[in-house]
C-alpha cells in the first residue's frame, strides 16, 4: 500500500468535514500554550467515524509503513491528524521494540497539545513501559526535563491509570513528579496530580505521605487537591489541615 497515497486520502477526509468556524475556537483554545497547534474542528463523532473508515487499511500496513505514515501525522501540527498518528502507534505497540523507538521521540517533538500528550501516554507509552521499562523510562527522564511543557507532561501522565494502579512504578513516578512540583505550567502541574491521585491507588501511604509533604511546601493546590479527589471525609481534612513549612 502507498502511505503518502494514504496520508493524502486521509487528509482530504478531514478536509472536507472541516469547520472553519469551530476550528477557529479550538485554535484560540490552545494558543496560549499550543505554539503551532491547527485545528479541523470535527467534532468527535466525525473524527470517530473517519477513524473507523481507515481502521482496515491501516491493520494491512506493517510497522514500518505505520510508523512512517504516524510520523506524517505527528509533523502536521493539526491535532486531528496527530490523533490518528497515535491509533496508528496503539495498533503497532506489540511489534515495537526499542530499537523503533526513535518515532516516540518524533511524536514527542511535536506534542503541542493535551488531548494529543493524554492519548499518546494512555494508548502507546504505557503499554511500552510495561513491556521495556528500562527504555521507556530513559525517554521518560529525559522528557522530564525538557523545554516543550508537553514533553514534561507527558513524563508524568504515563504515570496515569493502569500503571499507577499497578502499584509497579511508584518510585520512578514520584522522582519525576518531584522534580516538576515547582513547575510554572498548569497542564504539568495538572499532569503531576494525576499521576499522583492514580499511584495513590497502587501505593496509598507511600503516595499520601509524599502528597502531604508538598501540602507542609506550599506546593500548588492544583497538583495537591488533585492528588487527593479520591480521599474523602476525616482523612481529607486531616491532610488538608497541614501546616505549611
Amino acid at each position: 500500500m502507498n502511505v503518502e497515497r494514504l496520508y493524502e486520502e486521509i487528509v482530504r477526509d478531514l478536509e472536507r468535514r472541516a469547520d472553519a468556524e469551530k476550528a477557529k475556537k479550538e485554535m484560540r483554545y490552545h494558543k496560549k500554550v499550543g505554539a503551532g497547534f491547527k485545528a479541523y474542528g470535527l467534532s468527535a463523532t466525525e473524527f470517530y467515524e473517519l477513524a473507523r473508515k481507515h481502521q482496515g487499511p491501516f491493520k494491512q500496513l506493517c510497522f514500518h509503513e505505520r510508523a512512517e505514515l504516524a510520523r506524517n501525522f505527528f509533523r502536521s501540527g493539526y491535532g486531528g491528524q496527530m490523533s490518528f498518528g497515535v491509533i496508528l502507534l496503539k495498533l503497532s505497540v506489540e511489534e515495537m521494540k526499542p530499537e523503533d523507538f526513535a518515532v516516540l521521540e518524533v511524536a514527542g517533538d511535536c506534542l503541542n497539545n493535551w488531548g494529543t500528550v493524554d492519548g499518546f501516554c494512555i494508548d502507546v507509552l504505557q503499554p511500552l513501559l510495561f513491556a521495556y521499562p528500562k527504555e521507556v523510562l530513559e525517554i521518560l527522564n529525559k522528557w522530564n526535563k525538557a523545554d516543550s511543557l508537553w514533553k514534561r507532561r507527558a513524563s508524568v501522565v504515563v504515570f496515569t491509570r493502569k500503571v499507577g494502579e499497578s502499584g509497579r512504578f511508584t518510585d520512578e513516578a514520584l522522582k519525576l513528579c518531584n522534580n516538576l512540583i515547582w513547575d510554572r505550567e498548569d497542564y504539568v502541574r495538572k499532569g503531576v496530580g494525576w499521576a499522583l491521585k492514580d499511584n495513590m491507588r497502587g501505593n496509598k501511604q507511600k503516595v499520601l505521605q509524599f502528597v502531604k509533604e508538598l501540602r507542609r511546601k506550599r506546593v500548588s493546590a492544583v497538583i495537591t487537591l488533585y492528588a487527593i479527589r479520591d480521599i474523602h471525609g476525616k482523612e481529607r481534612n486531616e491532610i488538608l489541615s497541614k501546616t505549611p513549612i
